[in-house]
Formats: C-alpha cells, structure tokens, sequence
C-alpha cells in the first residue's frame, strides 16, 4: 500500500518538475536550510545534534539529486524520493534528542530570538511556513504555477532563518572580558542589574552617562572605566547590544533616558559603538549634553553637542582617515590622544586581531581616559 502511494506521488511529481529551472528553484531552500542547519551545528557542539543535522542536510541533497536526475535524464529514482520520508524526520529527532542531553541556554536562545532584527526574520519565516501549508492544501499540486508560487514562499522563509541564524553565529564569536572584581559593588558604588546590561550607581545624582560597547565585545569589558567613572560622581549604564553589536541596538539610550531622571545626560561607546552613539546623538541633539568617543567616530552632524574623542597612539583598528573626517560633524570638538595607548586597551578582554602593542598598561589607559572624561565633563 505504501509503495503504491509512493509511486503515486513521484508520478506527480515526474509529470510537474520535469525542468531544470523547477530542480534548482527547489534546490534553492535546501541549501538555505542545510547552511543554517550547519551554522547551528557549529554554535551548538553537540554531537548528537551534528549527526543530526548531517543526516537532515544529506536527505536534502538527496531529494534534490532526485530532482535534477528527474529533469536531466527523465529518469525516476523513487529511493531517493522516499529516503526523505524516512530520514529528515530522524535527523530532527536526533536534533531534539541532543537538546535533553545537552542542555542549552534558554534563557539565551529566547534573547536571539526576541531580539531585533533576528525577531522579524524569524516571524516572517514562520508567516511563509504557515502560507506554505495553506497553498499545499488549496492548490493543485500537479500545477507548475502553484508549485513555483509554493517554492518562492519557502525560499522566502529560508532565507530569512539562514540570515537570523547568521547574525547570530557572527556576534557568538566574541572576545570575553575579564573584569569580575569590577563588576562587584563596593562603598561608593552600586553595581545592579538593569534590562539591558548593568548600571553603576557612584555618589553623583546629577550626571549620567549611557555606554555603547565595541562590536563583538563581552560589554563587561568595559566595567573598569564605568567604576571609575562612578566613584567619581558619573552614573553610567553599560549596555549589552544585541549580538554583540551596536548597530543592532542603536537607540538603546532613549529607554534608559525615559525611565531615569538626571540633569546632565551623556552618550558614549567604543569603536563601532561609539559611531552608533554618535549616530543616536545626531537625532537627538535635545536631549543630550555631550558625546564621547573611544577609538571612534562620528558620521552625522551633531549640531552644537560637545564631543570628546579619545584614541590611542598605537590604535591599530581605528582608521585616522576616518577619525579625521569626523572632526566636522562637531563645532565644538575635543580630541585627545592618550600616548602608548592601543584600540583594546578602552576594555578589558585582551589583545584584539589587527591592534597595535601598546606601551602602557591597561590600567594606566583606564585612569587617562577616566580623568580626561571627567575634566572635559567639569567633574574634576
């Protein structure tokens, strides 16, 4: 009885996609599918979940060799078509298997997944998912048209999961801080955990500064200049960015500005961090009394906001053509090199690829950064 259905089904499907472009339009969502499947492979190191996904991404293949023999040589391999039946459901529950042996962090899936722009990729996925089930029932499934409407839409939702899963895989490789005592709260100030990252609570109730952290930097490598900073009369919130990166959360600051009361508000961040500050800055020129920059730069007119750009001599990432061209985004612009000093050396989590050596400690860059902010601030 199974084979007859079986043989009914390819039957259908020799009549339908006997073509080359049908083959590669199906082949298309697969290769979309296994490169997510694999990406997901690599995060996750499991190796039951890898067998899994090996074995869903080779029954993908191989009902699109099926295809393509289909449509080349008009030649039925039906094994090739019922392989899938069989295995894809295995290598999915290969997949879930791993997830009771391997525990993964929920809580942090649930932060990938919530978080933009990750979310509206995954919900337009899961809208072409749906769309798909509903064509399949109410569509001819002997029509070319229907089917080629049916593959754009999975090609849609697949393409969509593969750029949320790479976006995730990107900000997974990150460099890690290693700032645990700065993280601790001491007598002059608390260190609590807020929302979006951690905020340092010093003796200062009138001043405040927001932080945005470098791309693909643990955001607690930046503790010791916020404690610094704190014990010294600025409040500062340190902020975690979406996958590790800034540009996915660049109007962060304003939740932090509503929900907090200070007279005197600044905006600062690191590398690309500090651009997208800059960038924040620009549309909300009102609302701010400064911006600083750590190894960065802006790209947008700030009106008359005061900016402080500090770099190290020995910056290997910074690019000073760039740093340069961002001087005429500020009338009233301060820069300061801070000599030995070196890109990595504004955090915590050591030596970063293409950096320069420096010749100072990072401590000693720290406590320039911290005394230049705080006299160009008036705090001094």
């Amino acid at each position: 009885m199974r084979d007859q259905k079986d043989n009914k089904d390819t039957g259908k499907q020799t009549q339908l996609e006997a073509t080359i472009g049908m083959a590669i339009m199906d082949a298309l969502p697969v290769l979309c599918f296994s490169a997510s499947i694999a990406l997901i492979a690599s995060m996750y190191r499991s190796a039951i979940f890898l067998v899994g996904a090996i074995l869903c991404i080779a029954t993908g293949i191989g009902k699109v060799l099926w295809k393509l023999i289909l449509a080349l040589t008009h030649k039925d391999v039906p094994l090739l078509y019922r392989q899938f039946h069989y295995l894809m459901p295995a290598g999915f529950l290969l997949m879930i298997i791993s997830l009771t042996v391997k525990r993964p962090s929920f809580s942090l899936i649930w932060k990938n997944l919530s978080s933009f722009p990750c979310n509206i990729l995954f919900l337009i996925a899961l809208a072409g998912f749906a769309a798909m089930g509903i064509l399949a029932a109410k569509l001819n499934a002997t029509d070319k048209k229907a089917n080629w409407i049916e593959q754009i839409v999975n090609l849609i939702a697949e393409l969509c999961i593969l750029f949320a899963v790479l976006i995730i895989w990107y900000g997974s490789d990150y460099y890690h801080a290693d700032t645990e005592q700065y993280l601790q709260s001491t007598e002059t100030v608390q260190v609590t955990e807020i929302n979006d990252g951690l905020f340092f609570d010093g003796r200062g109730t009138e001043t405040a500064l927001i932080f945005y952290p470098g791309a693909k930097v643990e955001y607690t490598a930046y503790a010791p200049i916020m404690m610094k900073l704190a014990q010294n009369g600025v409040d500062c919130f340190l902020l975690e960015m979406p996958y590790n990166m800034a540009i996915f959360g660049m109007s962060m600051a304003e939740d932090i500005m509503a929900e907090n009361s200070y007279e005197c508000w600044y905006i600062s961040g690191h590398s690309l961090g500090g651009a997208m500050a800059a960038s924040y800055a620009a549309g909300h020129t009102e609302e701010l009394d400064g911006v600083i920059l750590l190894a960065a730069y802006a790209t947008k007119p700030l009106a008359d906001l005061s900016v402080l750009a500090l770099y190290g001599s020995e910056d290997g990432v910074l690019s000073m053509e760039k740093l340069e061209n961002g001087r005429q985004y500020a009338e009233d612009y301060t820069e300061i090199c801070i000599e030995g000093g070196n890109h990595a050396g504004f955090g915590c989590y050591g030596e970063q690829s293409g950096d320069g050596a420096a010749s100072i400690t990072q401590e000693d860059q720290w406590e320039q950064t911290v005394e230049a902010i705080l006299e160009w601030i008036g705090c001094n």
